[in-house]
């Protein structure tokens, strides 16, 4: 019997899928390094050699201590006005492998050098200077310090690169400054010019006064004069106690009036040179002499003819009253006055040492007398100096009159206000004839009107 089997074979199935062959991620080689001096700056960063694909760059500003995520994902990486120095890194994927890191590529970035400010010099008063100079405000490194004694006209260098120098035994005016720079590559930069000044120290002065230095008492003025000082006046002082004490006087000039002093004093002047301790000058004393007084009495009334005594007083001093006339002393102090007008009468006590006085017055008022009619009815004039002026008795008394005359036909031919016994019968200089004229006297303070006749007769 034959057996027919069916031989049944092994079937191969051959199944294709697309394969893909991921290898280690390498990260590569960032290349772009650059250096600037200034913030103004861009470029790029490359990544080569790389395995695998960019998952991010990322960026580090503190040497690489923290990395922060740009999240660009191509092959370069660029960067703008960069105003630090900054690294860049990628980071590498390929499939399913861990990431790996590129290599480090860093911009280094430079700000501009900055030379700053220098502190410690000014004006000094006391030789030799010793200081120190402080460099502020700067940016970068110090390369070298410089001086210069001639005012820049060439400079020493200081081997110094420290920001603080130390400068001592200075005896001439110098200046200094720092040479500074930022980065290896980057141009240099000088700082401000300091300088130290030998300043002449503050000298007071000398003073001296315009008179005499002996004064009177509460009236006076005299002027203080500074020369030779080396400096500016700050003010005036003055002490009442002989030097124990001092009170400042707002006075900047080179001159000061005093006036009026009433006690001795002593003036000096307060200088200083700039910065330098103040100095003062020499003193000057002003003595103020011993009050002088005077008090001449109370006014009065008197009728003419009359005599009054004059009470004087005072201290300090000689008596003098002025005017002089009509007393029967004028050297001292109680005295009899006879005035025949109303007079103010000036009592003076001088010392005659200082010569410095008081006054006061007194003023006799004088009212007239009874008038009595002892007027003359006669006039000759004919040059024998008898009876040659029309005479009225004590018309020196009322000097307060008006005297008008007149010939027969009622035409005038004198008139004077304040007669005094000077009408020698002339009319506009002309000699008047002989014959009757008539007058009239007027008394303005009695309210009395006198009239009579004069007789001119010139024959001899």
């Amino acid at each position: 019997m034959i057996n027919n089997k069916r031989h049944l074979l092994p079937t191969l199935v051959f199944c294709f899928f697309a394969l893909n062959f991921f290898a280690q991620s390498i990260g590569g080689s960032a290349s772009g390094t650059q250096t600037y001096c200034d913030s103004i700056n861009s470029g790029f960063i490359s990544l080569t050699g790389q395995t695998g694909n960019v998952v991010t760059w990322q960026q580090s500003t503190n040497g690489g201590n923290t990395w922060i995520d740009i999240g660009n994902t191509f092959t370069t990486q660029s960067y703008f006005n960069l105003k630090q120095t900054t690294c860049y890194r990628a980071i590498v994927k390929d499939g399913a492998f861990p990431n790996d890191t590129s290599s480090i590529a860093c911009i280094t970035v430079f700000l501009k050098s900055k030379g700053g400010t220098i502190s410690g010099a000014g004006n000094f008063c006391s030789l030799p200077v010793n200081t120190s100079l402080t460099l502020n405000n700067y940016v970068g490194n110090v390369l070298q310090w410089e001086s210069s004694e001639n005012g820049g006209g060439t400079w020493a260098t200081i081997s110094s690169t420290l920001t603080t120098l130390a400068v001592s035994n200075v005896t001439v005016n110098t200046i200094y400054r720092a040479i500074v720079r930022n980065g290896v590559t980057c141009p240099s930069d000088t700082s401000s010019i300091t300088s130290i000044n030998i300043v002449p120290p503050s000298f007071g002065g000398t003073l001296s006064i315009s008179s005499p230095s002996n004064v009177c008492y509460g009236i006076n003025s005299t002027t203080i004069s500074l020369t030779g000082q080396n400096g500016n006046v700050v003010n005036w002082a003055r002490s009442v106690n002989n030097g124990l004490s001092w009170s400042p006087i707002i006075n900047t000039s080179n001159t000061f009036v005093v006036q009026n002093l009433a006690q001795n004093s002593i003036f000096s002047a307060v200088v200083q040179n700039l910065t330098c301790p103040r100095d003062t000058s020499t003193k000057i004393r002003i003595n103020v002499s011993s009050p002088i007084t005077a008090d001449a009495g109370n006014d009065t009334t008197i009728i003419q003819s009359d005599t009054i005594v004059l009470y004087g007083s005072g201290s300090g001093g000689l008596p003098i009253w002025t005017p002089n006339y009509f007393l029967s002393s004028a050297t001292s102090f109680t005295t009899l006055a006879s005035p025949i007008l109303t007079t103010t009468y000036v009592l003076t006590v001088t010392d005659t040492i200082s010569n410095c006085f008081a006054t006061d017055n007194v003023v006799i008022t004088v009212n007239p007398s009874k008038f009595e009619e002892n007027i003359a009815n006669i006039i000759t004039p004919n040059g024998d100096e008898v009876n040659d002026t029309w005479y009225i008795e004590k018309i020196k008394y009322f000097p307060n009159n008006e005297v008008y005359i007149y010939n027969i036909y009622g035409q005038q031919v004198y008139e004077k206000k304040g007669y005094n016994n000077e009408w020698d019968a002339t009319y506009n200089g002309n000699l008047l004839n002989d014959g009757t004229y008539y007058y009239v006297l007027k008394l303005i303070d009695l309210n009395l009107i006198v009239k009579g006749s004069i007789d001119i007769i010139r024959s001899k």
